[in-house]
């Protein structure tokens, strides 16, 4: 294929992803909107802005109620020296957003599997990028949207190799295990003996109390 053409339907795609803004806004209205945004990363593109102020009426101050979750349209009220009126304002919220590039099984660790890029996001549906280490709570398709419920937490990856102390009393025992996946909030492990352990995760080693 001409790499041309291949760079071209590349970036075809990428613009797909990224808003179309339509509307300006005055700064006393966008700093309203920006500090309203109650999603992490985000940012705000305007789409319309209908202003409904009296003739020489020269605004001042803009007031918005509650806080912005996700694209929607809200009306403004606006005031001026000796006057006062209102606006609709129509917007879009945009903020990085992963998403599966393949399959993922309950346990495995999220980021090979992940792509990021800009979505927009929609009230109640929050865009989430999660951090290093983080597994997958259930199984999840391809092309999944992150949520927060997808994600299980930093910890070991299903079938990772790792150290196992169990302690007894005084007695510590140390041997090599294998991680497992035992439901998200827990870490699991099998011994080489086949016994199924649980315990908790201390400086790379999984530490098991025992009666």
């Amino acid at each position: 294929m001409n790499p041309h053409l291949s760079l071209a339907l590349l970036f075809a795609t990428a613009a797909a992803f990224h808003p179309t803004g339509g509307a300006k806004l005055p700064l006393e209205v966008s700093e309203v909107l920006s500090r309203a945004l109650a999603v992490p990363g985000a940012r705000i593109v305007p789409v319309d802005w209908a202003p409904h102020l009296p003739a020489g009426c020269q605004l001042r101050q803009a007031v918005l109620g509650g806080a912005i979750t996700g694209s929607g349209r809200l009306p403004v009220k606006l005031y001026g020296q000796g006057c006062l009126g209102w606006g609709w304002v129509r917007f879009e919220v945009w903020a990085p957003s992963a998403f599966t590039t393949r399959p993922v099984r309950a346990g495995e660790r999220l980021q090979p599997a992940l792509a990021v890029e800009d979505r927009e996001i929609r009230s109640g549906r929050t865009g989430v990028v999660p951090p290093p280490g983080a597994l997958a709570a259930r199984d999840l398709p391809r092309g999944t949207v992150l949520e927060a419920s997808h994600i299980a937490g930093a910890a070991m990856a299903s079938g990772e190799s790792v150290k196992v102390i169990v302690m007894s009393g005084p007695l510590a025992i140390e041997m090599q295990g294998r991680a497992i996946s035992c439901g998200a909030g827990r870490t699991c492990a099998v011994l080489p003996s086949g016994r199924h352990v649980e315990g908790h995760l201390e400086e790379g080693r999984l530490l098991v109390d025992t009666p």
